[in-house]
């Protein structure tokens, strides 16, 4: 009787650790990001303009996002085969406390972006399918009112995020498309990490702006070098409030 006992007893406990171990909340994930130039350009801006007519059909190049518990620091990896400048923008992610910092390139300089997680509203679907050896799950998403986003999401990776500004969805998203700006992110493989250290970016001289801050600060910037007429608020806050680098 006793034997019996301590083999249920053994069973359940191994059971529980097992459990434990198919859900990840430590690691990094490399993004595969893929614009279409083909669909992006006109033929007529083809046509018109040499540069354009020499891009690939698809510039390819790679982020990394590295993750722990509830942050995540997503950084420029690898170049991959591209004529697309991909700046080296950083972005860091509290989700415990919904909070972002990105370092973003403007202009040729660094600045540091406070700002909250940014809103999503998501529904889930029942498609599955495998990335990087995963099986994820679609979600159809809603960004500025009307700019739709879908998304496939891992539950067994645990922190809410994915690549760029996206997040809120049951398990970490590893393939992302946004068909209106014909771009893709996908996960090409996810490795594990049990010492993984994340810390906000840093830009010597610069504190981190409020998006107002920003956009009246890149404003100015851009009607200084000739780039706008005009100083346009307006248009510099969208231009820091893009969920994508």
């Amino acid at each position: 009787m006793k034997l019996l006992l301590f083999i249920i007893c053994s069973s359940l406990f191994l059971s529980q650790q097992t459990s434990a171990q198919d859900f990840i909340t430590r690691g990094k994930i490399e993004y595969e990001i893929k614009k279409n130039n083909k669909r992006i350009y006109t033929d007529a801006e083809r046509a018109s303009n040499s540069w354009i007519a020499s891009k690939p059909e698809f510039d390819i190049y790679y982020r990394d996002l590295v993750f722990a518990g509830n942050q995540l620091l997503y950084t420029l990896g690898r170049r991959g085969t591209t004529t697309y400048f991909a700046a080296d923008n950083s972005l860091y992610t509290d989700l415990e406390n919904r909070q972002t910092i990105s370092q973003q390139y403007f202009i040729n300089e660094p600045y540091l972006l406070a700002d909250s997680v940014r809103p999503i509203k998501w529904k889930i679907e029942n498609e599955i399918r495998k990335i990087a050896g995963f099986d994820c799950r679609k979600a159809i998403g809603v960004i500025h009112d009307s700019v739709y986003v879908v998304a496939f999401y891992c539950p067994e990776i645990v922190p809410q995020g994915g690549p760029e500004f996206f997040s809120g969805l049951p398990g970490m998203i590893l393939g992302l498309a946004i068909p209106r700006e014909f771009t893709t992110w996908f996960a090409t493989k996810v490795e594990l990490a049990d010492d993984t250290k994340i810390a906000p970016p840093v830009v010597k001289k610069s504190k981190p702006h409020t998006k107002k801050e920003l956009a009246a600060i890149l404003s100015k910037k851009y009607k200084e070098v000739g780039w706008w007429k005009n100083e346009d608020f307006e248009r510099a806050l969208r231009e820091v409030d893009r969920y994508t680098f």
